[in-house]
């Protein structure tokens, strides 16, 4: 908390001092007649302000500390340019100081410019470099804010801004060395720009969408603040370019365009409406683009005719070139706007593109868990949205399989459909400021409905994995109990078996008796160890299916019960033909467990047993007991039953049509029979 306010106070500090600084300077300024200080000081107030603000929200974050330093090394440079000039130039010994003043301009020019442009893009916009291996052309950096800046105040030079006035504190002891201090100074200046050039572009190919659909975080709102960065830093180069040929309108350009640098700094550091960047562009480079190409007209039709007709700019000529030009503006405007659109919003003024690139990401993904993490990069990638989300409908409730980018608002639903049925949802934000029409809309309504395929296909790719590895386990447990069943159970009753036939063997000569009694004991551990071996067949297949057959095995165990119970069957005259043994198994489990569930709980006295075979096999127990009222709560043999039929992708319902309970279980037959 105590650092939070020191950092607080020291930032207010450096804004009031720079804040202090332009009010001195525009008053020296007004006494001189100009007001060049007066645009100045706009940009430095810009950079102290906005400093200051991103030392407050964000204070882990150097850039704002970088901004206040250059906001302030900007004040005090225009204060001690005007206050030197006034005190040696324009009114002599009118102000003490002067030379001091001077002295001042000396440091301040490079300590600024190596902030700003050796070692503010390195760090831009987390306010780190690039990577530890990055930090040496950080510190080239600083090393030319500071060296190139002890070099300046050490020569013997005139200083810019105040004619003929040279510096008035040089030191001649380090006069030979100058030239290798501003060598170094210059060549460090050289690393640092190029790093800074390297990093920007190396940031922009790093938060590119195919590594954020691969799990990079925050790639989206990086892309953002960099172009933040190149749009504070675009308009400057325009009266840079022209000063040699206009220096006053270079000079005051620059001083008006100056705050724009740090404002857009301050928004992309702060990620304060971070997207609205692209929606200013789009209307700034229509209306730019289409004011040239209607300029271009009508300057071309006066032209052409002063060449042609010999007249020099006629009322009818001008006439004609306007006319002309509005002819040709709204053409223009919507080619124009289209052509921006694509460049801005991709793919959304060519809905047979997405599709298509869609298509395509379907098509070539490497594995199931990277397709949906692909599509919503690739959707938004293609129509320029800052949010993309898929959100699946698991048995728990909606769940956000994969993102992209983060919510600007509400998101607009899109439902995913497979079948008529809905797996899921595709949610997508506007950017701040825009909204969706009726063809982005239905645009993103076909990207839905297709991509809706793909998310089933991907949950059953990810079921049939999950069923794989489930089957493994479930074999390999099976193994491990019966490895356990042979080497606890069985193994030992035979080694006793073997044991107990020894000792018999020793006894038959010396006590028969005993040796009777020795294999009386022994026939009886033999015994035990064939209800053991039993045991095992029948946890791995029910031997009645072998002996008997599905249909006979079911009749036998209804068999069991006919005393109380009165069964009618409704069988297949020519049988059910030959069934895979996963479903053989499964029906007739199914069946037992009905039948047991009737005879036990359902004080019928007649049951119904239909089994048929079409596209799969069907097995149905229908009793006349009581059966259901209000809600049920599947025990452990329901449970069961439902597991096997579903295991297999089969159905199972329970049911009351009428009077008593109905068990029917669908059961695929998916092996090849015959």
């Amino acid at each position: 908390m105590r650092g939070h306010r020191l950092r607080t106070v020291i930032a207010f500090a450096i804004v009031c001092v720079t804040v202090a600084l332009f009010l001195g300077d525009a008053v020296l300024a007004g006494l001189d007649g100009h007001l060049r200080s007066a645009w100045s000081g706009l940009g430095t107030m810009a950079f102290a302000a906005v400093g200051g603000l991103v030392v407050v929200r964000r204070p882990a974050n150097r850039v704002g500390w970088l901004l206040s330093a250059a906001g302030l090394a900007l004040g005090l440079l225009g204060s001690a340019e005007e206050y030197a000039r006034r005190a040696l130039l324009v009114a002599p010994g009118s102000l003490p100081g002067g030379r001091i003043a001077a002295y001042i301009m000396m440091w301040l020019p490079l300590l600024a410019i190596g902030m700003l442009v050796g070692v503010l893009p390195q760090v831009f916009p987390d306010g780190r470099p690039l990577s530890p291996r990055w930090r040496p052309a950080v510190w080239a950096g600083w090393v030319y804010a500071l060296g190139g800046s002890l070099a300046n105040a050490l020569d013997d030079q005139p200083i810019e801004g105040l004619g003929d006035v040279r510096n008035p504190y040089p030191v001649a002891l380090v006069r030979p060395f100058l030239p290798a201090l501003l060598l170094m100074s210059v060549v460090c200046l050289v690393i640092a720009v190029a790093a800074g050039l390297a990093t920007l572009v190396l940031r922009w190919r790093r938060a590119r969408p195919d590594r954020r659909s691969a799990g990079f975080r925050g790639g989206g709102d990086e892309r953002q603040q960099l172009k933040w960065f190149l749009a504070g830093l675009a308009p400057l180069l325009v009266p840079l370019a022209v000063h040699d040929a206009v220096p006053a309108f270079g000079e005051v350009g620059f001083a008006i365009l100056l705050p724009l640098l740090p404002i857009a700094l301050g928004v992309a550091v702060l990620r304060y409406r971070l997207y609205d960047l692209d929606i200013v562009l789009n209307r700034a480079a229509v209306y730019t683009i289409l004011s040239g190409l209607v300029a271009l007209v009508y300057v071309g039709v006066v032209g052409l005719a002063e060449v042609l007709a010999g007249v020099d700019r006629a009322l009818w000529t001008q006439v004609l070139a306007a006319v002309l030009a509005a002819a040709v503006l709204q053409p223009l405007r919507t080619r124009v706007q289209w052509l921006v659109d694509t460049l801005f919003y991709g793919e959304r003024s060519r809905p047979y593109e997405a599709l298509s690139q869609l298509g395509r990401l379907l098509e070539h993904a490497p594995e199931p868990r990277t397709v949906l993490p692909g599509l919503v990069g690739s959707v938004a990638d293609a129509l320029r949205l800052p949010y993309v989300a898929i959100e699946t409908e698991e048995p728990d409730g909606p769940h956000v399989a994969a993102e992209h980018g983060r919510p600007v608002g509400e998101p607009d639903e899109f439902p995913m459909t497979y079948q008529d049925e809905v797996v899921g949802r595709l949610l997508v934000c506007a950017r701040a400021g825009d909204a969706f029409n009726h063809a982005d809309r239905r645009l993103l309504a076909d990207l839905a409905r297709h991509a809706g395929v793909a998310v089933h296909a991907v949950g059953l790719t990810l079921a049939l994995q999950r069923s794989r590895a489930a089957m493994v386990t479930a074999r390999e447990e099976e193994r491990r109990r019966l490895r356990r069943d042979l080497h606890d159970g069985l193994g030992p009753a035979l080694a006793g078996v073997t044991l107990g036939l020894h000792a018999a063997g020793e006894l038959v000569r010396r006590d028969p008796d005993r040796a009777v009694a020795q294999l009386q004991t022994v026939q009886g551990q033999v015994e035990e160890a064939v209800r053991d071996i039993r045991r095992l067949v029948y946890g791995l297949r029910p031997p009645a299916l072998d002996e008997l057959g599905l249909v006979r095995a079911v009749q036998r165990e209804a068999a069991r019960f006919e005393g109380r119970l009165a069964f009618a069957f409704d069988l297949p005259a020519d049988g059910l033909g030959v069934l895979p043994a996963a479903v053989e198994a499964a029906a007739y489990r199914i069946a037992c467990e009905a039948l047991t569930n009737v005879a036990r709980h359902a004080d019928a006295q007649t049951c119904r047993v239909r089994m048929t075979r079409a596209e799969g096999l069907e097995v149905e127990i229908h009793d006349d007991g009581r059966g259901m009222a209000g809600p049920r709560v599947d025990g452990v043999g329901l449970a069961a039953m439902r597991e096997r039929a579903e295991e297999l992708g089969g159905t199972f319902v329970v049911d009351s049509p009428g009077a008593g309970t109905r068990v029917l279980a669908r059961l695929p037959i998916l092996e090849p029979v015959g």
